[in-house]
């Protein structure tokens, strides 16, 4: 991070707080050799099974050992793979976290805001201050993990242990969605540390309502955008769609979901549904192109909150300190 464009309050907010925000960046450098190390380990796998002369699901004898490796390296990587995806997940509580205790309660708690204010600073610009460094480098380097951990998730680690852009740690940690959720998360923590003013107390809310905000976002993001549903026998998730309900309907069109049928004294969930008038099944799916319209739109939500959150902690500021 170049400090020579932030000046006035900016560059003192980076001087206090320079170490972490140093941190920081050293621990995205070590998630983007993570993410780079996956996708080369897994490169690699590919080219010592080759090299040994052997497929996958080859009945060689001789190359057992060689699948074997192969298996074991692709398994290794695509851990690796969720483990940066777990990371991106909690991302926006440890920087919201940060924003509500370090950066800005503790200076509300110990009073040493008052410094600045005295220097011509206005709140509104000292809590602007505050706001754009951390800002600045989400915008910066949340879009870079973002492009490296879709270079490693697509081309990386081989089908033989996918993972899905649905599953809720993929989708939070590639497209639009990851600098969204990291600027709620920065929105959230602000408008705590105004609210709470003091360090420790203000961590903990911040991280349990960003914590809650995420987990409501999740619970409800297959509902973000309408479903298509499939009809007929026999039906299953074609290529990378999200499978969601599925059951049979009745000839009146209503639905008969199989959790209705799963219970311990029916062993056959497909003639208990048709015992209960089901004709034909259903399947709910999002497909693959829905992928887009549903981070679109949880991206709106994001920022609309994350615009309230900012607009209410000026608000309260304005309130106390007049």
């Amino acid at each position: 991070m170049s400090t020579l464009a932030l000046k006035g309050p900016q560059w003192v907010t980076f001087r206090q707080h320079r170490r972490a925000l140093w941190w920081s960046l050293a621990l995205a450098v070590c998630a983007l050799a993570v993410m780079v190390a996956s996708r080369m380990w897994s490169d690699g796998a590919v080219d010592a099974l080759r090299t040994a002369g052997c497929t996958v699901n080859g009945s060689d004898r001789s190359c057992f050992q060689a699948q074997r490796n192969y298996a074991d390296d692709q398994w290794f990587a695509r851990n690796l793979v969720r483990y940066a995806a777990a990371a991106m997940l909690v991302l926006p509580i440890l920087l919201g976290a940060f924003v509500a205790g370090p950066m800005l309660a503790r200076e509300m708690e110990s009073g040493t805001y008052k410094l600045a204010w005295t220097q011509s600073v206005s709140p509104a610009r000292w809590l602007a201050a505050k706001i754009a460094v951390p800002a600045a480098l989400t915008l910066t380097v949340v879009p870079v993990l973002s492009l490296v951990f879709y270079w490693s998730w697509s081309t990386g680690p081989a089908d033989d242990y996918p993972t899905f852009w649905y599953e809720p740690t993929v989708f939070v940690s590639y497209g639009v969605v990851p600098v969204a959720h990291a600027l709620l998360g920065l929105a959230l923590g602000t408008a705590v540390g105004i609210l709470v003013r003091r360090t420790i107390v203000a961590m903990g809310i911040a991280a349990v309502v960003i914590g809650v905000a995420l987990a409501v976002l999740s619970r409800l993001r297959d509902g973000l955008w309408p479903v298509r549903t499939l009809t007929g026998a026999g039906l299953s998730a074609e290529g990378r769609a999200w499978p969601l309900d599925r059951g049979m309907l009745t000839a009146s069109g209503e639905r008969i979901l199989w959790q209705d049928c799963f219970t311990a004294q029916s062993d056959d969930v497909g003639r208990c549904m048709t015992g209960r008038g089901g004709v034909t099944g259903f399947l709910d799916i999002h497909p693959a192109s829905h992928y887009w319209p549903l981070q679109l739109v949880e991206t709106g939500i994001c920022v609309a909150v994350a615009v309230l959150a900012t607009l209410a902690a000026f608000r309260v500021l304005r309130s106390r300190h007049p």
